[in-house]
């Protein structure tokens, strides 16, 4: 167990019931998927996107943008194969239970999940193109989120996207992105039955091929493995921590904005502090 926090985040961590987390939270699938084999299987059987060679596959892979004051982002599996496309590969599950210590809303996901894909898909192509290399040398590029709901209302195991004209529908934009969401509540509306078995894992936990029963049982290994354990509690300590600064960090520095606005509207040190909360600033002397 991590040492150097808080009773509090000791005490909140302790009560987390590892055997009740499934391949569906967010730190087993990076576990169980960060292997070449396995993704090459849920990309060429489930997703129908032929892979020659998995270059290499990254848990967790942090992209930033150049502009520093942009939002920085995680990718869950994040797989390069032969001919450089890249796959984006996210585990989305919304209720309770769905992160190590705390929930997320299924109304908010589902209404910030097109936009995290808008964001998601611009940052890998930021990735792609280093300075000096020019537009043509972008590659394909696809993010695929794998839901425990139904991220749309319609009953469809999967929702394709690519940009198509208006006008015509059969035009393709050609901009070589593709964003996909797997529905594992619509595991009963598909004929293909290597989608159908994996999303009916996915949502029941019933392991009905031969992938399934492999990532069941890799599942069961991550979950009680005491060492992985203490690394994501460790993890998801250190994110709290992190978060927190990060909060107290922007608070600052907009009480420091409202602070200078308030001091061109020629408001006096004392009462910009009062109400801002910051010390309160010495008057240059005329």
């Amino acid at each position: 167990m991590p040492v150097g926090k808080t009773g509090v985040d000791l005490k909140d961590f302790e009560k987390i019931d590892w055997d009740s987390l499934t391949f569906a939270n967010n730190y087993i699938f990076l576990e169980v998927m960060n292997n070449k084999n396995r993704c090459q299987y849920l990309i060429e059987k489930v997703l129908h996107i032929p892979i020659k060679r998995i270059l290499h596959i990254v848990a967790e892979r942090h992209t930033n943008s150049p502009r520093i004051s942009s939002k920085s982002i995680r990718l869950d599996v994040y797989v390069e194969i032969l001919d450089g496309t890249v796959i984006d590969l996210e585990m989305q599950v919304t209720g309770k239970g769905s992160t190590i210590y705390r929930d997320a809303e299924e109304e908010q996901v589902e209404n910030e999940l097109p936009l995290r894909t808008r964001y998601y898909q611009s940052l890998i192509s930021m990735d792609m193109l280093r300075r000096g290399m020019n537009y043509p040398e972008l590659r394909k590029s696809f993010v695929v989120f794998i839901c425990t709901f139904d991220p749309y209302g319609k009953g469809l195991p999967v929702y394709h996207f690519t940009y198509c004209c208006k006008e015509d529908n059969a035009l393709q934009m050609g901009d070589l992105t593709e964003n996909i969401f797997l529905n594992a509540k619509a595991a009963d509306n598909t004929e293909d039955k290597e989608l159908a078995a994996f999303l009916r894992y996915v949502n029941s936990g019933l392991a009905q091929n031969e992938f399934t029963q492999e990532i069941d049982e890799e599942t069961k290994r991550v979950r009680n493995d005491t060492k992985w354990r203490e690394r994501i509690v460790t993890w998801e300590m250190d994110l709290r921590i992190m978060e927190k600064r990060a909060h107290e960090k922007g608070k600052k520095e907009m009480a420091l904005e409202v602070a200078e606005a308030l001091r061109k509207k020629g408001m006096s040190e004392a009462e910009i502090a009062e109400v801002t909360g910051l010390p309160e600033k010495k008057e240059t002397m005329k």
